[in-house]
């Protein structure tokens, strides 16, 4: 009897301490751990909570979210090949004694669907809104048939945070095989797992124990690329690749519609509202003009670009349409930059932002 009383002591103080113990680079180092959050979006609240943590412990008030698909997350490079990193260089660089701290949270595939809901999680951290990088793509306000679907990660997150906006774009999720998370199943989760600290941390534990097991015998560090970083001119055939039915709609030239019809301007429409009188910037990330030429060039995708300009024109936001203003050989593929092009956008994000947050 005794024994068990020690090791429910023993439990009670690690459920107690244990997210006061971790560092929150073992959770989150320039960017979220993609491997580690597709398996398990709920470590996606443990992230939000250790930033959270951070911003109390150290009185922060400059600091700066990111939210976007694999552009703002940087993607094919890894982590320090990111806008997070290069930001972070340049927030210490600006001021080496309270440096504006940069937190990307953006993940491949998020749509704006996702990225509005992000930001009603972040309110429910109690992690302030005030100073937010978006990026857009232009195949986000491409016709949806019905995919890709408008909120690819966050559904069930939507759904407890905003059933509005979750009605709304349940025929889009049900056509892509959205599979509905049950009341109970959700309350059980948020009432028993989500507070169970070892459950909550063991896959970041796990990560970390391991790349420090590997430090130990010599071997490589974990990288965290998520593919070939070359730029697209050293990669054979990828203008043949490009041409596959997976990649051309993302380039339509199909006429946008701009109404609230297209779920791509709701939830835009939601998330400028929901940044009213806060410092937002959104980009529109370009598309590789050698490349894709053909498609860029199109009267229609012209036409189209013209369309989202002149709806940001019209929003109290910060808009930066970047098309054209990528140097091509700064290209890792179509979309997607190689690191010399983040370190690059991170920059042209860094001047358009003013410096920096605002407090």
């Amino acid at each position: 009897m005794k024994s068990f009383k020690y090791v429910l002591g023993y439990l009670l103080l690690i459920q107690l301490t244990m997210p006061y113990l971790i560092p929150l680079d073992m959770v989150f180092r320039d960017r979220m751990d993609y491997s580690l959050v597709k398996d398990n979006l709920y470590s996606i609240d443990v992230i939000l909570d250790q930033i959270d943590l951070q911003i109390k412990r150290e009185k922060l008030t400059d600091y700066i979210i990111i939210l976007g698909d694999s552009i703002a997350y940087s993607g094919p490079g890894n982590a320090k090949q990111s806008i997070g990193f290069y930001m972070q260089q340049l927030a210490r660089e600006s001021s080496p004694a309270h440096p504006c701290q940069i937190f990307n949270l953006s993940l491949p595939a998020m749509q704006t669907g996702d990225i509005y809901t992000m930001l009603l999680k972040l309110d429910q951290h109690h992690i302030s809104t005030d100073n937010v990088i978006i990026n857009v793509n232009y195949s986000g306000f491409v016709d949806r048939e019905p995919s890709p679907p408008s909120v690819f990660w966050l559904k069930n997150d939507l759904k407890y945070l905003d059933k509005d906006s979750f009605n709304r774009v349940l025929a889009n999720l049900k056509a892509n095989n959205y599979k509905d998370q049950k009341d109970l199943e959700f309350k059980v989760h948020q009432m028993v797992l989500d507070n169970v600290e070892m459950d909550r941390y063991s896959a970041f534990i796990k990560k970390a124990l391991y790349s420090r097991l590997r430090e130990l015998i010599g071997a490589s560090p974990l990288d965290d690329a998520l593919g070939d970083a070359r730029p697209w001119f050293e990669k054979e055939g990828l203008r043949q690749i490009l041409q596959q039915p997976e990649y051309l709609p993302g380039f339509s030239s199909k006429a946008f519609d701009m109404s609230i019809n297209n779920p791509q301007i709701y939830f835009l429409d939601k998330i400028i509202a929901h940044q009213q009188k806060k410092h937002t910037l959104i980009f529109l990330a370009a598309a590789n003009e050698t490349l894709m030429r053909d498609e860029v060039m199109a009267p229609g995708y012209i036409r189209n670009l013209q369309q989202i300009d002149h709806y940001f024109q019209m929003q109290e936001v910060t808009y930066l349409n970047l098309q054209g203003k990528i140097d091509s050989n700064l290209f890792s593929d179509h979309l997607h930059l190689t690191a010399g092009g983040y370190q690059g956008l991170a920059q042209l994000l860094w001047n358009n932002f003013e410096g920096g947050a605002k407090s």
